[in-house]
């Protein structure tokens, strides 16, 4: 008779306390340990317990980068790199700089981010639109990818965390003068990246402005009416329910229309305002308070240096301290340190963070063939998930 392994001999209770204390690369290698380890890991119990661990203790942030969206095909590639910011080291020279470690997750072929493209985090996945109506999503964790079509445009990932659901939304029928409607459709991700169901919604028309953001279950973005000067409003897409509705927003939310920014504030959606073709040292922050009134609040912020031209900084939200993370839109034509920002809202600190590992060296660019322009974005709190779709 086979012996049991010594791991299969530790109580249960700490076998599962071990794992869901390991990074997530960690604990998908675990999967091949035991037939006891690999049922613990892949029971749904677990899938939980790990991911609401990961998102209390441990934060991550994902940068992903790819060539100019008009390469050749087989010289599109989409690389997604993580660090934690746990793993945040002071420099010498200065307190208000300091350095993480970036490691390269994974390359996903044929993908690659036009400007202004988003790579966004939604419960444990990234998910990026790319080409003309392809969605891809992947875990960083576990490798696994997958790429559904999707008619439209301006497809927005969404999580409905009571049913544990991804859906995404598109935007299939262009507004204008003479459609009293235009038409969306929701596809719903299920089980083994199968698309399980697609249906369709309507509206009254509007021309969509900014990438979608999902926060608490709905899926946020920028808008205004066919007609100009009419007032700005903010799509809400309840995913659970699958409802569209409206929240008007002052004017300044969404002044700078596809340049406007929308982040995750402290739970809350947000905007930050600054000219983009000015530079960067100051800017307001506009918070919704409460999307029933709808009932805004406003802040106004001036850094101690500028970061550059507005166009060629953005934020994708904070970290676990709130702090908001500004980034560049594209990485340096040649050899150059890669830089984030840290900006606290509340002591009116900005440091500087230095990124290792980002196409800094002549050898990672050669090995990558990476030349010419490169678009980035980045996920500043991605919450680790050995879950598979």
């Amino acid at each position: 008779m086979k012996s049991k392994s010594k791991l299969d001999l530790l109580p249960f209770d700490i076998e599962v306390e071990i794992l869901t204390r390991l990074p997530g690369k960690s604990v998908i290698k675990f999967l091949c340990v035991s037939k006891i380890w690999s049922s613990i890991i892949r029971s749904q119990r677990f899938v939980d317990s790990y991911y609401a661990l990961s998102s209390a203790t441990r934060s991550r942030f994902i940068i992903a980068f790819s060539h100019l969206s008009t390469a050749e095909v087989n010289d599109k590639r989409l690389f997604i790199f993580s660090s934690s910011h746990e793993d945040e080291v002071e420099e010498e020279e200065s307190s208000s700089s300091s350095s993480l470690v970036a490691n390269l997750d994974m390359t996903i072929p044929s993908v690659t981010l036009g400007y202004g493209s988003k790579c966004t985090s939604v419960h444990g996945f990234v998910g990026c639109r790319h080409g003309a109506s392809q969605l891809t999503i992947c875990n960083p964790s576990t490798k696994q990818v997958i790429t559904f079509p999707c008619n439209g445009s301006r497809i927005s990932l969404g999580y409905d965390p009571v049913g544990d659901q991804f859906k995404a939304l598109t935007l299939v029928s262009s507004p204008n003068q003479t459609h009293q409607f235009i038409v969306h459709q929701v596809i719903t991700v299920g089980a083994r990246g199968v698309v399980e169901s697609r249906s369709e919604i309507t509206s009254p028309p509007y021309c969509s402005l900014t990438s979608g953001i999902c926060i608490n279950g709905f899926i946020y973005y920028g808008a205004c009416a066919p007609t100009l000067g009419t007032t700005p409003v903010i799509v809400s897409f309840d995913v659970r329910h699958e409802r569209l509705s409206f929240i008007t927003a002052p004017e300044d939310v969404l002044v700078w229309k596809s340049c406007s920014i929308l982040i995750e504030y402290r739970g809350k959606l947000a905007s930050i305002v600054r000219n983009p073709y000015a530079f960067f040292d100051r800017f307001d922050l506009y918070i919704l308070e409460d999307a029933k009134k709808p009932d805004w609040s406003k802040q106004t912020f001036e850094l101690p240096f500028s970061l550059g031209m507005g166009k060629d900084v953005t934020s994708q939200g904070t970290n676990k301290a709130g702090e908001i993370i500004f980034a560049p839109t594209t990485l340096p034509y040649d050899v150059q340190p890669c830089y984030i920002f840290y900006y606290n809202t509340d002591t009116k600190d900005l440091r500087r963070v230095r990124i290792h590992g980002i196409a800094d060296t002549e050898e990672f660019r050669h090995c990558c063939g990476l030349a010419g322009l490169c678009f980035v974005s980045i996920s500043p709190e991605h919450v680790e998930s050995i879950a598979s779709l």
